[in-house]
């Protein structure tokens, strides 16, 4: 896609022509240029700057006034890596049809395959996509198109050539006795995920099974067995591949299932999954609330930490926490003295008094993006929390005045992101509300009624709203007053809102799997609580991670009260009103399913000083990454993607937007 809105680009459309650079030609080879763009030349034709060495020239044509047109041969080329052996494709090119020997060759993308300086093009059998190979002879550049496809084939049921016969060409129709649990049919998966876990219900010991994964630049053929409860869990040979290849796109997964003693393969499923062309960026702090811990997971992480521990706080009511975006501040409120905790060195900044109710005032409050302002939550949680009007200092306890909530109570607040906006619950109407808001002068504006509670019992309960990167958007669940804002009880469903226009909510229906055919069915429907955006987009999409009480495939199932997990789902970048932008929601890998999990806070990781390691601007404090280091930028360059802007057109990608102050991805292609 171009801006959103626009037009796409064709990525597969291959550069053949091309332009001449400083280079011109004349009839008596003089030295006097053609068309030359140097000092006093001319677009005419007309004498001008000086020509090459004892008036020399390149790719002259008697009497013209153009260089001569350089081209590769073969125009474009595909390698085929089978298996882990591709052979290279040898590149020559040509000058007016003349074979020349250019002085340099290069690939943009090295990582998908290079050259070795000599027109030959090696894959590097790691990951698929597109490569744009580059000559430059005598000042001129020529380019052709290579496509790199990654297939393999993985047997670790030792099948027999004719079983994979079988298994690869079904005729025994869908299978009735298997019901898929997991991952969901349309997830949207980001890059740098770790591989899912394929679990389905039914079949036999000793069945066949055929997992065929196809991406836009990869081919994954899979012959295992699976006995019930049947699990397969991705290779990451096979995932890391499939998600790295290209710039994301649509992946179909197909499961053929041949019975022990059948003579004929049935067909399980056929889905499709996105993936999206970015990775998740920055950290998921979370309360397991039945060891009394608040904890944090990275998306890509095998298990999460329990950093607290580090900084001295061992007792098991480190909770009702609040992070902000930025990922330098925590909150703990709850039944331990509330603490500011500073999230760049790990060590306790503030602790108030555990003096009756001033326990639990901070208890999951608003943090401001940059970790400097509180607000107090005044819903009727559990305590219950809060109680005080006003901002607060989140440094050092004292209350800010003139802030324009004076005297005003907020249920439920939550910052912008991008630092722009309040979202919050009304304390007297219970709907939905904002305010503007100014960081600088920490000053909350024009109040807007956003959304009314509504009449409806199973869902006047608005709990918990969370603002989009943007500052445009508005997520929170729905359920019944009072009890569902505590997802102990109640029904939930999660719901989208403009943020700063009145009208009707979006009832996020994918998300939700409102029509989704649960392996649980409806034992797994109205579960969903306590949504938060992450503070960027990535890949073309804003990203949510809410508390989940549905079951996890066959791993983790039992009644809805023994069941507490964080789950994510992708959310179009670009909402329009009434229409469901969501998709179906993956289960955040690496949590232990032996602790309830829940209010997922997503933050950016503190940020690292010039000269370390990055993957992106997000992660230093200049905002800056160039060639994995964070460095100082280029004041009169573009932004790579992942690095900071101000507007748009600050992004060097023109399909990229510029969101929350960082050059998003756009999406897949």
């Amino acid at each position: 896609m171009m801006k959103r809105g626009q037009l796409s680009r064709d990525l597969g459309a291959i550069v053949l022509s091309i332009a001449a650079v400083g280079f011109g030609c004349s009839d008596d080879n003089s030295g006097s240029s053609a068309g030359a763009s140097g000092p006093g030349g001319n677009d005419s034709g007309g004498t001008g700057g000086t020509g090459g060495a004892g008036g020399a020239c390149f790719g002259c044509q008697t009497g013209g006034g153009n260089a001569g047109e350089l081209a590769l041969v073969p125009p474009s080329a595909t390698i085929d890596v089978v298996d882990g052996v591709a052979m290279p494709v040898d590149f020559n090119a040509t000058l007016d049809g003349v074979e020349v020997q250019p002085n340099a060759w290069v690939v943009d993308l090295s990582g998908i395959a290079n050259t070795d300086g000599t027109g030959v093009v090696t894959a590097s059998g790691n990951v698929g996509g597109l490569v744009t190979l580059n000559a430059t002879y005598a000042g001129i550049t020529a380019t052709a198109q290579v496509t790199v496809n990654i297939k393999k084939t993985l047997n670790p049921g030792g099948f027999t050539p004719e079983e994979i016969a079988v298994l690869q060409n079904p005729t025994g129709g869908q299978d009735g006795s298997i019901t898929w649990a997991y991952p969901y049919d349309k997830t949207v998966f980001p890059k740098g995920l770790l591989a899912p876990e394929l679990m389905w219900n039914g079949g036999g010991a000793g069945d066949k099974y055929f997992v065929k994964l196809v991406g836009p630049f990869t081919e994954f053929n899979v012959f295992t067995t699976a006995d019930p409860p049947a699990r397969h869990l991705l290779d990451p040979a096979v995932w890391t591949p499939l998600t790295e290849s290209g710039n994301g796109g649509v992946v179909d997964l197909k499961v053929n299932r041949l019975p022990v003693g059948g003579n004929a393969a049935t067909t399980v499923i056929d889905h499709d999954w996105t993936v999206a062309n970015g990775a998740l960026r920055g950290t998921v702090y979370y309360w397991a609330n039945n060891i009394g811990r608040v904890m944090r997971i990275k998306p890509d992480a095998g298990a999460p930490e329990d950093f607290l521990a580090a900084a001295g706080i061992s007792n098991n009511c480190s909770t009702c926490h609040s992070v902000s975006a930025n990922g330098s501040t925590l909150i703990i409120g709850g039944d331990v003295a509330t603490s500011t905790f500073d999230l760049l060195t790990n060590t306790q900044v503030l602790s108030l008094p555990s003096v009756g109710k001033q326990v639990r005032n901070w208890a999951m409050p608003a943090i401001s993006p940059d970790g400097s302002t509180v607000i107090e939550n005044n819903a009727q949680l559990p305590g219950p929390p809060g109680g005080s009007d006003g901002m607060w200092n989140a440094q050092t306890g004292q209350k800010i005045l003139g802030t324009g909530l004076d005297g005003v109570m907020l249920d439920m607040p939550a910052f912008a992101p991008d630092g722009s906006r309040i979202a919050y619950v009304d304390h007297s109407t219970l709907g939905l509300a904002s305010y503007e808001w100014d960081p600088v002068t920490k000053a909350a504006t024009n109040p807007v009624a956003l959304v009314p509670a509504g009449a409806d019992g199973q869902l006047n309960a608005i709990c918990f709203p969370s603002v989009s990167p943007d500052g445009e958007w508005v997520v929170y669940h729905r359920g019944v007053y009072p009890n569902s804002l505590d997802t102990r009880f109640g029904p939930g469903s999660m719901y989208l809102a403009n943020s700063a226009t009145p009208g009707a909510d979006i009832r996020l229906r994918n998300l939700n799997g409102d029509d989704y055919p649960f392996a649980a069915g409806d034992r797994d429907r109205l579960l969903d609580y306590e949504p938060t955006f992450a503070p960027l987009e990535a890949g073309g999409y804003a990203w949510v991670v809410f508390t989940s009480r549905r079951t996890y495939g066959n791993r983790l199932t039992g009644n809805s009260g023994s069941v507490k997990q964080l789950w994510v789902a992708a959310v179009d970048a670009d909402p329009t009103d009434g229409v469901d932008p969501s998709h179906p929601a993956f289960r955040v890998p690496g949590q232990d399913i032996n602790t309830l999990n829940m209010r997922g806070f997503w933050a950016l990781d503190p940020c690292k000083e010039l000269g370390q390691g990055c993957t992106n601007g997000s992660e230093c404090c200049n905002q800056n990454c160039e060639e994995g280091i964070c460095t100082e930028p280029d004041p009169g360059g573009c932004s790579e993607t992942g690095n900071a802007c101000m507007e748009d057109s600050d992004c060097c990608d023109s399909l990229a937007d510029c969101v929350n102050g960082f050059c998003s991805e756009p999406p897949p292609q």
